[in-house]
């Protein structure tokens, strides 16, 4: 049976969402990626790519015409948070019943098969990732969640489709780059979930969605050509706060800014391969991107 992942990309995140796709490719076998385009440059991208594996789709196929008439009212990333629960719910819809869909981050890449991650916790409807914050962010669970929505699993059953609902109500309500009143985009609301419906629990596969606000609890190291996190194999590193200023330069914004060489080494050559790939398909596409609020503070590599 086929993992069904999806993804949302914008054109400032096509560069990592090849890497992401790539990943999954070289990691596992059976697999099909759900991408979900918010501007023509990305579709159009995605498309030129002929991506065996992934189908590739406007906000039109949704027909929901709230989620278009949306877009005016929210910032870009906001808008794409807003996306995600409607994104699943279209690909748990494609997919066959009780089978897992996976939602992940486009900045997330994978560096061994993930489908330990749907095999072990079968017995949930919803599987969170929770952010398992270091000793030096632990204060931030209490702003932007226990939770972190760029990696988490629905079944295609019907609790986890009124989770799913729910989930998606309240980011039309409300999905915003900010903190308010227990709310923070669309990621504050995963902590409730457990609390409204039954049957959910927390991803406990050792390796997964490994970031820089955990990283630091755990002894990263090489063996031969895996990279493991203590004694198990590292599934999937969040890439966040990561930006592609250039062609040949990226950026490190917020939170810690000294990158793991044998985590951002590989990652950084894959993605420069992509940006080659796309340049020969379309030379005039510009992916590339860093918010003016993080300009100055970030860090910049040449790579």
């Amino acid at each position: 049976m086929k993992t069904i992942y999806c993804t949302i990309l914008s054109k400032y995140r096509v560069y990592q969402g090849m890497v992401l796709y790539r990943s999954l490719l070289y990691n596992t076998e059976y697999f099909k990626l759900y991408i979900l385009c918010v501007d023509e440059e990305s579709y159009e991208i995605c498309k030129k790519m002929n991506l065996e594996h992934a189908s590739v789709l406007r906000v039109e196929a949704f027909n929901k015409e709230r989620l278009i008439s949306i877009r005016q009212e929210r910032e870009l990333n906001e808008y794409c948070w807003t996306l995600k629960p409607f994104l699943i719910e279209y690909a748990l819809k494609e997919s066959s019943s009780g089978s897992c869909v996976a939602y992940v981050d486009a900045d997330i890449c994978f560096f061994n098969d993930p489908t330990e991650i749907f095999e072990k916790d079968l017995c949930y409807d919803v599987m969170l990732s929770e952010h398992d914050y270091s000793l030096e962010y632990i204060n931030v669970e209490e702003y932007c969640g226990r939770y972190n929505s760029g990696f988490i699993v629905f079944r295609n059953v019907r609790n986890a489709q009124k989770a799913l609902n729910w989930w998606q109500d309240r980011c039309l309500e409300w999905c915003y780059d900010r903190v308010e009143a227990g709310r923070f985009g669309d990621q504050k609301y995963l902590d409730y979930i457990p609390q409204i419906f039954r049957n959910i629990g927390s991803i406990d596969t050792p390796g997964v969605n490994i970031a820089s606000w955990n990283e630091s609890k755990y002894g990263i190291h090489q063996v031969k050509e895996k990279i493991y996190i203590n004694n198990h194999k590292l599934i999937c590193y969040h890439f966040s706060g990561l930006r592609i200023v250039e062609k040949n330069k990226v950026a490190l914004v917020g939170g810690k800014k000294n990158p793991i060489k044998i985590l951002y080494f590989p990652y950084i050559q894959v993605l420069k391969k992509v940006i080659e790939d796309i340049e020969r398909i379309d030379p005039l596409f510009q992916g590339f991107n860093i918010e003016q609020r993080f300009y100055k503070d970030a860090e910049y590599y040449d790579i």
